[in-house]
Order: C-alpha cells, then structure tokens, then sequence
C-alpha cells in the first residue's frame, strides 16, 4: 500500500512538471509523450530572494524554466557596475547560450524573489538535443529574436559562440573521406585548392546532399582555420529568424560625415557567411545583399548554394545580385557518378566495423546492384550513408543483402484507417503475444491429428473427416479470408510453426541465395500452378493418401528449408499458398503500419527487424519504418509487441486502397496474377466437366488448356507490365496488381464447390399471385456464393482501376505543373 501512495505521488509530481515544460515555448516540439520521458531530466530546485541562480565566470550550470518567483540577468564587464540584461518570470526559460558555447555562465542570474525553478543539467540537454534534433531550430529561432530585443554588443559574441558552436559540433569530424573514389576524391581537393587562393564569393550548383556545406566548411577552415567564424543562413527562414540583424548601417571612417554603407554584422566578420538556397531569399533581401557585396564593405566571405543548372542563374536570382557570383562551381549527383557508391559503401562500413569493434561486413553481389540502380532523389550522399549505417545495424552476419536494405520515403499514413489496437483486450492479446500464437498451436495440432488420421489410422469416417476438413473448409477459408484480411492466416500457418520449432532445434541459419531472392516470384508461381495442377491431376480431395502425403510434403519442405536458411525463407519466397495469400493481402482490409515519424526520431535499435531477448525479429525482414506493402507482411504482430515506442498499429482500411498507392512492391508478383487470372479460366471449364467426360480425355484436355493458359497469360503479361523497369510501382504494375478482387473471386467461386452443404443446401424466392399456384425458384447456396464472390470482385476491381486511373494522373500532372 505505501508503495501505491509514493508511485501515485511520483505520477502527481511527473504530471506537474510536464504541464509547466507544455508552456515553455523552446519545448513546443514535444509531444506529451515526449514531455514525460523528458521531464524525469529535470529537477526541482528552490532559491531565496537575493541568491543567485548561477553566477558568471564561477560555475557550470544548466538549462532553467522559472516556476515561480521572479529574477534578472546581470552582466560584468571588466570592473564597471553590473549590467541588467532581461528580467524572468514564470514560464521562461534561460541558461541555452552557454551551453551551446561549452563555457563558463556569461551573465549572473539573481533571484528578485523567492525563486522556484525546474533545473536541466548540462549533460541532459545535449541529450535532450541529440535525441529530439528538432529542437534546435526552436533553440536558433529563440536566440534570434533576444538578440533583436537585448543589447547587440554584449550579446554579439555569445551568439556567434552559439552558431559556431552549433554547426562545428556537427561538421568538426567530417571530411570528404566518403567522397568517392581517388578520382573524385582529388577531384575535389583541386577544387578546394583552387577556391582557396582567392577571397571571393562563391557560388556551388548542386542537389541537396551532393556535398555542398561539407565542401564549404572544408574551404573555411583551409582558408581561415577552425576557430573562425562559419556561419549558416537558411534562404528559406532568413527573413523570419534574422530579419535585418544580417545588415547594419556604419560609418566609414574618413568618410565626410553622414555618409554610411551596409556591413555585414560581426557575428560572420573574419569568416564565412555560408547561405543555402541563395535564391529563397526575397527580392528586398537580395537587393541589401547586393548592395553589401557592391560597396566592397563587406567583413567576410560568401558562400551560396542553389539548386539548379547554371542556364537557370538568370531566372533563380536576381541580376543585381548574380553579378556578384562569378564563380559557378557544380556538385554532380550521386546519380551521376555511381561508380562511387561502392566505395562510399566499404568505406563506411569500414569506419562503423571499427567503431563497434566487429569485421567489417561485405555488400553482396545482388545488393550492390540495388545500390547502383537506386536513384537517390532524396540527399544523395545523406540518404546513402542513412542506408548502409542501417544495414549495418541490423544485418546478423558478415554479410548484407537485399533484404538489409531499406530505400526511399518511409511507409506514410495514406487515407483514413482504424487502429485496432485502440480495443484494449486485442491490445493486450497483441502484446502478450497470446494472438496469433494460440491460434497457431491449434492450428498445428489440427494438421498433426489430420495428417495422422489421413495416413494411419484406418476407417472411411476418419478418412472422409480430414478429407472435408482439408479442401472442405480449410481451403475455403484461406481464400475467402483473404480476400478480406490478408495475411492473417499466415501468422497462424502451422506449417511455419512447424518450421520455427525445428529452427530451434537445428539452425544453419545460411542467408538466402541470391538466385532465390532475385527469382522468387517466377518460383512462387511455378509451384502454385504445378500444385494446383497436381491436386487436379490426381484427385486428393477424395484421396486420403494422397491427401496426407500433399499435408506432409508441404511441412517437409518448409522444415527443412528452415533448417537451412534464415528466418522464415520458405514464407517469404517458396510458399505457393503464400503467394496466393500474399497477392489477395493487397486488396485486404487488415494492414500493419509504423508512425515513420516515431521511427526516424526515437529509434535506433531497430527492434522491429532485429527482435528482442523475448521476441523474435520480423520473419520476413521487414523494417516497419518502411513497411507500405501487405505482400511481404505476415500480420505476425511481432513487430507490435518489439516496438519500445509503440510506433506500429493494426490498421483497418478501405479494401484495395493500397494498389493506387503503391510504391515499393515485387513488381515480379504481377507474373503471379496474370498468371493466376489466366488458369481461372481452364480450372472454372473444365470443373463441372470432371466425372463426365472420360477421365483420360478429361486429364488431357484440362493440362493442354491448364498450361497452355498459364504459359500465355504469363507472357501477355510480362510484355504488359515490363516489372523491374523501374524502381517505384508505374502505373502498369498498378493496373495490374488492379484484379487481384476478380483473381482471388474466381478461386473463391471455384473453391466453393467443396464447401459441405454447397450444392445442398437451397435458397428459395417465390411469390404468390391473386389466382393460381405459388411459384417458387430454388437457388443452390453455390450459386449464390459464387454470384456475390464475383460481384464484389467486379466491383471492387473497376472501382479499383478508375482509382489508379484517376491517381496517376493526378500525379502526372503535379509533375508537368512543376516542371512548367
């Protein structure tokens, strides 16, 4: 009981803390979440009337929010009085400037009153700021503004302490080692050896992340050195953080009096004022800038970044001030020379292996060719670093594969979705792992009886039992679920829960053939046709041996190429029922999906793919952050209970909307529905035929169709959908990956037949007129399945066709609107 009482009273005290850090507005980035992880960092702390705070030139101190009471700042220049800078009251915060500068106070802080404060020391702040980077332009933004509202001269050198400080802590240990190979790498050292001979301005033309601010930084400090002025300014917030304190009116001196010019202020004086995108800053802004770099009064050197082509200078800026650049220096894509991405790769790599005192890993063969075809539209070297480093945290061994890596946008949040999750007892079922795992262990224990009954015991009932279990209801019911949840069956499959108790047992634990991953989707649609057409062929559904050897086969090779492999490899790239299920998942109305947002900011354990002590990573090797495609997801919800930041939900979505939102899919699998479509039509023919035509004639004529359709289809649509042409899906794939609905209809309406009571079980619809007998019409209950199953996969596919229609478009045209 008392141990409630003093956890109740620690919720009260954490609960106040995070409601006075709420109004604090350099903390106005933070979640509450995030505010209550925060607030456990500071401390209360109580100092009476007359005491000081902290005191200048005497002690280290920290990051403050006055609760109650009133101080004031003071400062002391060399002997003269004290200096009242600001006065604080509740609500404010004060104490970032020196830490930034990494000195001893700058100014005393002096209690007016009783003062009661919230105290941050030194070494949670960095923390607070390298966990939640987004601070910093709250933190940049604020000084800018008490720099215009305090006295310019004795805040003048703290602030450029700050900007400096703030930048050099990000490039003081970066240098062009990632550039490239030799060639680049001297390349650039020409580069900087030439713009080092002389003072003048700069201009460099180049993508984001082509390395324009590392080359800038490297100019400065081989011109100026370290301990110089290196001053960024934003083009696009310039006008908002700096206003006109970048300008100031001076006299020169010699001049007759009155006459003045405008100087660029000293907080860049004897260094660099380094502006990106040049051409974001407003005409009036440009126009000063102009005027500055023409009176040749100005007290640093300038460096600019645009992003554009050296033709377009004269639309991005304006003449008065592209005068003033002379030297175009062009930073080529990554896109544009790719041969160093491998290099950038091992040398990375390298750095990290060192750094985590483990070998340094190798890019495989298939995953370098990834690396090579990626575009990297993103920030080019930026986004190639961000992806080796999180292939190298997450990859097991010595080597890195495809599956390692993780290219593009995260998964984005795209239409309304319901988080199941909000229901509390399938949040705790989720989280303690009871589902799917008790549905799994029953499931397996129902094929182990099955498969017994089907090969040992003898008898016709228990024979005809696992029979109508197996193609009477199970099979059924993988295919109408899926067409509605997905993936769902999968997390309870018993044969990967087969495969998972032998892993335990035995592991090699090899990584996937590179053949196997680069070919899955033509072997996945090999064996679906080839079991398919050998449950045809040899009639098990009313064949008991053969019924449990197909049960025991199918276990077999999921067991024994789980012995061999990694994780669930069978799943992922074998399975021919996964497949099936994997495609209808698409159009399903279940999805996992991460806050991508979450994941950037506060992950960096990457439990979701790596696993935990407890839980196992993702089986398929997905990473969450990433995950926007059902194809390759299991809805094993491992990735739920893994997360520490509860970033991943259980969303419940309009059906199909993920085909017109494509963007990172097997484009492969769109073999696999064509091909799916097109042995419909043999299988839906020739069904009724069997048992009256005779079984010879009936066999051969449904193989020639069979294989013919599959062969056929499997071309038309390779030459209509070209997969792997382009990274991102293209309008074709969609438009394919479009009739899923009808595929996965028609197996519902084919499978239909097996379901018991199907054919006996009879709706009625009848009426009575004024005179005369009723009349009444009897309809099977197959018919009225398979008439609602292919309606609503009509339906749901042209609806599904106009919306891709209707979304390419769109986008097409937002692209030649931009490029207009």
């Amino acid at each position: 009981m008392q141990d409630k009482r003093e956890e109740g009273k620690s919720d009260r005290r954490t609960e106040r803390k995070v409601k006075i850090l709420a109004k604090v507005e350099l903390l106005s980035g933070l979640n509450r979440q995030e505010l209550y992880e925060l607030a456990g960092d500071f401390r209360w702390e109580e100092h009476m009337k007359g005491t000081y705070i902290f005191q200048q030139d005497l002690e280290a101190h920290g990051f403050y929010v006055l609760v109650e009471g009133r101080a004031d700042a003071f400062i002391n220049r060399e002997g003269r009085e004290m200096i009242r800078l600001s006065s604080f009251g509740p609500g404010d915060a004060f104490g970032e400037v020196d830490l930034f500068t990494g000195k001893l106070a700058s100014a005393s802080v002096q209690c007016t009153e009783d003062c009661r404060v919230l105290a941050l020391s030194a070494e949670r702040f960095a923390y607070m700021l390298v966990r939640w980077p987004k601070l910093y332009a709250g933190f940049v933004t604020s000084l800018s503004q008490r720099l215009n509202l305090l006295n310019r001269e004795l805040w003048e050198e703290g602030y450029r302490n700050f900007l400096r400080s703030g930048l050099q802590f990000q490039l003081k240990y970066k240098s062009y080692e990632y550039w490239g190979s030799p060639y680049s790498l001297r390349e650039i050292e020409e580069k900087l050896a030439k713009l080092s001979e002389t003072e003048e301005n700069v201009l460099f033309l180049g993508e984001r992340g082509t390395g324009k601010t590392l080359v800038a930084w490297l100019l400065h400090k081989k011109q100026y050195g370290e301990n110089a002025p290196f001053i960024i300014v934003d083009g696009r917030h310039m006008d908002q953080q700096w206003g006109d304190i970048l300008f100031e009116t001076r006299q020169i001196p010699g001049n007759p009096e009155g006459a003045k010019t405008y100087c660029i202020l000293k907080v860049a004086e004897g260094g660099t004022l380094f502006i990106k995108d040049i051409n974001m800053l407003s005409s009036r802004a440009q126009l000063k800038l102009a005027e500055v770099l023409g009176s040749r009064c100005a007290s640093c050197r300038i460096v600019a970044t645009l992003q554009a082509e050296p033709e377009d200078l004269s639309v991005k800026l304006l003449p008065e001030l592209k005068k003033f650049f002379t030297g175009e220096n062009r930073f080529l894509s990554l896109r544009e020379r790719k041969r160093d991405i491998p290099v950038i790769s091992a040398r990375l790599l390298k750095k990290l292996a060192d750094q985590h005192g483990r070998p340094a890993p190798v890019i495989d063969r298939e995953a370098t060719k990834m690396l090579l075809n990626h575009n990297f539209r993103q920030t080019n070297i930026a986004e190639l670093i961000q992806i080796v480093e999180r292939a190298f945290l997450i990859a097991d061994g010595d080597v890195i594969g495809v599956e390692h890596l993780f290219f593009g946008p995260t998964g984005e949040r795209i239409g309304r979705s319901f988080n199941l999750l909000i229901w509390k007892r399938f949040h705790s079922w989720v989280k303690e792992g009871l589902f799917p795992l008790r549905l799994q262990k029953a499931t397996f224990a129902i094929m182990i009886l099955t498969t017994i009954a089907l090969l040992f015991i003898p008898g016709e009932k228990s024979g005809d039992f696992g029979l109508t279990l197996v193609w009477g209801l199970w099979w059924p019911f993988i295919v109408i679920s899926a067409f509605w949840i997905g993936r769902v069956w999968c997390g309870a499959c018993p044969v990967s829960f087969t495969m998972e108790m032998v892993q335990k047992v035995y592991h090699l634990n090899r990584p996937v053939p590179n053949v196997l991953k680069k070919y899955d989707y033509l072997i996945t649609t090999f064996l679906f046709v080839l079991v398919f057409w050998i449950e045809e062929m040899t009639d098990m559904r009313h064949n008991r041996l053969y019924g449990g050897l197909w049960l025991f086969t199918i276990t077999s090779a999921a067991a024994v190429t789980g012995v061999i492999f990694t994780r669930h490899t069978w799943c992922r790239h074998l399975c021919p029922l996964g497949g099936l299920i994997g495609m209808a998942s698409i159009s399903g109305m279940v999805e996992v999906r991460a806050d991508s947002e979450i994941c950037l900011n506060k992950c960096t354990t990457h439990e979701c793919y790596r696993g935990t002590e407890e839980v196992e990573g993702c089986p398929m090797s997905q990473h969450s952050a990433f995950l926007d495609s059902n194809q390759a997801c299991k809805l094993c919800f491992r990735c739920v209970r893994n997360c520490p930041n509860d970033a991943v939900k259980v969303n419940l979505r309009v059906p199909a909307r993920e085909v017109w939102h494509l963007v990172r899919v097997n484009q492969g699998f769109a073999l696999f529905i064509g091909v799916a479509l097109g042995i419909l039509i043999p299988i839906l023919y020739f069904g009724p035929l069997h048992g009256v035509w005779p079984e010879d004639r009936w066999r051969f004529w449904f193989s020639v169709s069979y294989w013919g359709s599959a062969v056929l289809s499997g071309l038309i649509t390779w030459i209509i959908a070209r997969p792997f042409r382009e990274k991102a899906a293209p309008r074709r794939i969609k438009l394919v990956f479009a009739f899923i609905p009808v595929v996965i209809a028609g197996f519902i309406a084919y499978q239909l037949h097996f379901l018991p009571g199907s054919q006996s079980v009879l709706f009625g619809l009848g009426y009575i007129p004024r005179m005369g007998a009723d009349s009444v019409f009897y309809v099977p209950l197959l018919r009225v399945g398979q008439a609602g199953a292919a309606f609503m996969g009509v339906l749901l596919t042209g609806f599904t066709i106009i919306m891709v229609l209707l979304r390419t478009g769109k986008l097409k045209n937002r692209r030649t609107s931009g490029g207009n």
